[in-house]
């Protein structure tokens, strides 16, 4: 369906969506559920070409909007390129460009900033679902050097979490030789007393694969090949290639960071935890204000076009209500669970 109506291109994590010359209500459906399926595959960054879109009606934009809530649960980055003034006066009256990137041209958007895990990835993982480029086969291969063009140590496992290359620095890390990390599992990197907890953890977040930090809230340990251990700090990213799901993990050594660093992470942890929901106010806010809009639109309407855009309506309250609760159960999820009442004596 996809293939069919807009055209993507991927290069690794990022995709360009190229939309049509006119975005309305005839074909606003077709253009949300194109950026949402794109979204569903994974991409770390979309960007939404509208080079060539010359119009685009409030239902146009609507269907940028519901994109771009859904980047917000997803953690895509939607970028758009507007040319027409017309077009950016329309998502500019639904705050879409204080929500989103807007850029003057396809370039400046794709040369913005990439993560540096995902603009390595972008450079050589291609992504699912048949947009793979010619010459990759089954089993892409990552050369060292792109590894090692990372700052930070890296490794990248397979499903079984069998290690399919290490960088230098984490073989420097963890006292192996060159090339001799490939092949081990990754439970070779953890003290004997925590593999099996380790095991069950990889075996879950294989399950559901998202971008985070490992092991969240807890210490965790590096075991080298000498048999000594050391205080780690561990970020999973989940890879889609054309042979399956691979992990790319970044590792840290934090000896000796001690409270500081901590203190740092909370810090750090709690601004973060304050953009998303300022983002998440902002969407609920766009949303309530538009489902009143349409309300009122809908209002000395014909009977059937008023029913369809109350049932509009209705499906932009429930991706609001949908979106509220997510963000409830991502923080009753890092809140951990309530402590117990303490009994009175």
């Amino acid at each position: 369906m996809l293939e069919c109506f807009l055209p993507v291109a991927w290069d690794g994590a990022q995709a360009v969506v190229v939309m049509p010359e006119h975005i309305g209500a005839s074909n606003a459906g077709q253009v949300r559920d194109a950026l949402l399926s794109v979204i569903n595959l994974g991409a770390v960054t979309l960007i939404a070409d509208m080079t060539a879109t010359v119009s685009c009606d409030h239902a146009g934009a609507d269907a940028i909007v519901r994109a771009w809530r859904r980047t917000v649960s997803s953690g895509t980055e939607l970028r758009l390129v507007v040319t027409a003034a017309s077009v950016s006066q329309v998502l500019s009256l639904r705050g879409l460009d204080r929500q989103v990137s807007v850029y003057p041209s396809l370039e400046a958007a794709a040369a913005a900033r990439l993560p540096a895990a995902a603009a390595v990835l972008a450079a050589a993982v291609p992504r699912s679902g048949g947009q793979a480029p010619e010459g990759y086969g089954a089993d892409p291969v990552l050369p060292g050097w792109l590894l090692d063009a990372l700052q930070d140590a890296v490794a990248l496992a397979d499903g079984d979490g069998t290690i399919t290359a290490a960088s230098a620095r984490l073989e420097d890390m963890f006292g192996y030789g060159p090339g001799e990390m490939a092949g081990l599992p990754a439970e070779a990197l953890v003290p004997a007393a925590l593999q099996e907890t380790h095991r069950r953890h990889r075996s879950a977040w294989a399950r559901s694969p998202s971008t985070r930090p490992m092991g969240a809230g807890a210490q965790l340990a590096g075991l080298r090949k000498d048999g000594t251990t050391f205080p780690v700090r561990v970020n999973l990213i989940p890879v889609t290639t054309a042979s399956g799901q691979l992990t790319l993990a970044v590792i840290r050594d934090i000896t000796g960071t001690g409270r500081l660093d901590d203190l740092a992470a909370l810090a750090g942890d709690a601004a973060e935890a304050q953009q998303v929901h300022l983002r998440l106010l902002d969407a609920v806010i766009t949303g309530l204000f538009h489902a009143g809009l349409g309300l009122a639109a809908a209002e000395g309407q014909p009977a059937g076009a008023a029913r369809q855009r109350f049932g509009e309506v209705a499906a932009e309250l429930d991706d609001i209500i949908a979106q509220i609760q997510a963000a409830v159960l991502a923080g009753a999820a890092r809140r951990g669970p309530a402590p117990a009442p303490r009994r009175r004596r």
